[in-house]
């Protein structure tokens, strides 16, 4: 076998992991699962090298993740090459994102037998995930030099066909999310330049390839970028031949890490568990300079080397924004003083309007940011903390421990590279829902700033005008449905995770229902807000999955939703509503749901709900908006 390559400072680092192990050990002896767990990721990084990566995994194995609150995820691994060394390290950054991971390898090169055979191990495991790793050796993309456009548009159509075939199949048999990989790039051709340049050359075809994959993806499919962890990584790195003809090794074993830690952050935004909000301090964070001592034309921004850092990290944060992530200010600051640079400065590429929730003050930032979440209904792991001030930094992380904190450089042209190298914002797609999200929770701060004016609430809820649209599974919604159920947790009656393939299969059959439900008053447009799932089970409507968006709590959507489960119920000529709660470490929220609506409590999971009953305490303030009859789905 190869030798591993050398590791730098190997005597300190060993030291450090060796203590850490046996902190984590002592950890696990006393059944402190949270603390060892959090001991052994706290310096896990993807750059780590493999060696002490396999010693993080062993010690991972010794840790109760169910007990540490961590989701379950079931994952199929199916390669044509060798991958038993990479699954315990993609375990231990899938525990990082958040998962409890259960990981199951198919036999070596055995991918279309193994989704092609309905009896295979791969369907009895009941994946989640099924991801199909490929590299570029797995393409028999080679044309002799000189080829025409119609050979290489034709080979790439049936390397997309055969894709397309294990797709169809896996999301037919399986009914789960498929992680397929965009190939990368070899760093030697014997063509040399014109292996990129000419139309016939081996990097043109796997480009072209992975253009036509992306555009071929279907939904429930997700495409991992392989070619740009390799890019990272370094291509004549990446491409270790030792490895290769040795024991089929795809890709240098040192970059097991940055491949697990980019694979479990896309796992992580396509099962609803990405951040969700960005903090931001001001002074020295998105300009150079403090805004009260220096003033609008002192501050350091557009001009000069750090000015232009300041610029180009405010373009960052704002296509943050722009794909769906919230935005938030939280610095010590007179408020209208910091608010001017967003209002006045000619090269603030952020606007005011940007924010969704703007906090200046001189209150320490642990209260403010607990104030931030409860102001836009999300909890506080979905906070992500940028400071250039390493005090507060540290602050933050001491009294709110589930807020990820970013370790900014002193230099400023490194800050968007600090803030993206976690990845705490991936995602796996993108919506119409996605690109109007900031302004959803913009528009309820000004909801909330006339509540404030109400003493009564019912007559603020009536003042909001509220109307919601009910609907099916339709191609349009069924995305953001999905979408929805996986992201959510707090409001969220049973954890039921479906994706876009389970929901649309589930939504063609005859006993089940399934609608969603938007919602808009005269302040704007919520968007879709609500998802419902529910089951026919003789002379019963059995809510199987119920989950709403947090920032609609407290307007009278439960009640409308509920009496939308009971039209339902009484229009298939059902008898009882069965409502079903099973709780989790996060959905507390909704423990007394169904009894606040009247319904008995049958057993530790189900509360029912005679029809024949009254429905007394149902008041919405809601008025459903008139729609086409609904299909069934």
């Amino acid at each position: 076998m190869p030798a591993s390559p050398v590791r730098e400072n190997g005597a300190a680092a060993g030291s450090s992991l060796k203590a850490t192990l046996a902190q984590v050990r002592q950890a696990t002896a006393t059944g402190a699962h949270r603390h060892a767990l959090s001991l052994l990721l706290a310096e896990l990084a993807p750059e780590t090298d493999y060696v002490d990566l396999a010693r993080h995994a062993k010690a991972l194995d010794r840790i109760d993740l169910a007990a540490c609150g961590l989701r379950p995820l079931r994952v199929a691994l199916l390669a044509s090459h060798t991958l038993e060394h990479f699954a315990p390290v993609l375990r231990l950054f899938l525990a990082q994102a958040g998962f409890a991971a259960t990981i199951t390898l198919a036999p070596f090169d055995t991918v279309a037998a193994s989704v092609l055979d309905p009896d295979s191990a791969l369907y009895r495991a009941r994946p989640d995930v099924v991801w199909l790793f490929a590299t570029q050796r797995d393409l028999p993309l080679a044309l002799p030099p000189g080829a025409g456009a119609a050979d290489r548009d034709a080979a790439i159509a049936a390397a997309i066909a055969d894709r397309r075939a294990l797709w169809d199949r896996l999301r037919e048999s399986a009914g789960c999310l498929v992680l397929d990989t965009l190939v990368e790039l070899p760093a030697e051709d014997p063509f040399g330049n014109l292996a990129g340049a000419a139309p016939w050359g081996r990097r043109a075809l796997l480009r072209r390839y992975d253009a036509a994959l992306a555009e071929a993806a279907l939904t429930g499919v997700v495409l991992f970028d392989l070619d740009h962890v390799a890019a990272v990584y370094g291509r004549r790195r990446w491409d270790d031949a030792r490895w290769w003809f040795h024991s089929r090794h795809a890709f240098a074993i040192d970059a097991s890490g940055l491949v697990a830690h980019a694979a479990s952050r896309l796992l992580a935004g396509a099962r609803g568990l990405a951040k969700k909000c960005l903090v931001l301090d001001l002074d020295n964070t998105l300009w150079g300079g403090v805004i009260g001592d220096d003033g609008l034309a002192g501050i350091r921004l557009g001009a000069g080397a750090d000015g232009e850092a300041f610029v180009a990290f405010q373009l960052y944060v704002r296509a943050l924004k722009e794909r769906g992530v919230i935005l938030a200010a939280c610095s010590k600051n007179d408020a209208e003083t910091a608010a001017s640079v967003f209002r006045d400065h000619p090269d603030s590429v952020l606007r005011f309007e940007d924010f969704a929730v703007f906090v200046a003050n001189w209150d320490n930032k642990a209260d403010n940011l607990r104030d931030i979440a409860r102001r836009l209904n999300l909890g506080l792991d979905a906070l992500v903390f940028v400071d250039d001030n390493p005090m507060e930094r540290d602050i933050v992380r001491r009294h709110l421990p589930e807020v990820a904190v970013v370790d900014l450089p002193e230099d400023p042209s490194g800050y968007v590279t600090a803030l993206a190298a976690p990845g705490w914002f991936e995602a796996a797609a993108f919506s119409a829902e996605d690109a109007e999200r900031s302004r959803y929770y913009a528009d309820n701060a000004a909801r909330e700033a006339v509540r404030s004016r109400f003493v009564d609430m019912g007559a603020y809820l009536h003042s909001l005008e509220m109307v919601a649209t009910v609907g099916g599974a339709d191609p349009f919604h069924l995305p953001r449905m999905a979408q929805l159920i996986g992201k959510s947790n707090q409001f969220h009656l049973t954890g039921t995770r479906y994706g876009e393939a389970e929901l649309a299969a589930l939504a063609a059959r005859p006993d089940v229902t399934v609608r969603h439900i938007r919602l808009a008053d005269r302040f704007g447009d919520n968007g879709l807000i609500a998802c419902l799932l529910l089951r026919h089970d003789g002379g019963d409507l059995v809510v199987d999955t119920w989950v709403m968006s947090c920032r609609v709590l407290g307007r009278s959507v439960e009640a409308f939703t509920v009496g939308l489960i009971r039209d339902i119920a009484r229009a298939e000529g059902c008898g009882r509503m069965v409502g079903r709660y099973v709780r989790s470490a996060k959905n507390g929220l909704v423990a007394d749901l169904y009894q606040r609506f009247g319904f008995t409590q049958a057993n530790e999971t189900d509360w029912v709900f005679d029809l024949a009953a009254p429905t007394d305490g149902w008041t919405t303030w809601i008025q459903r908006a008139p729609a086409p009859d609904l299909p069934h789905a």
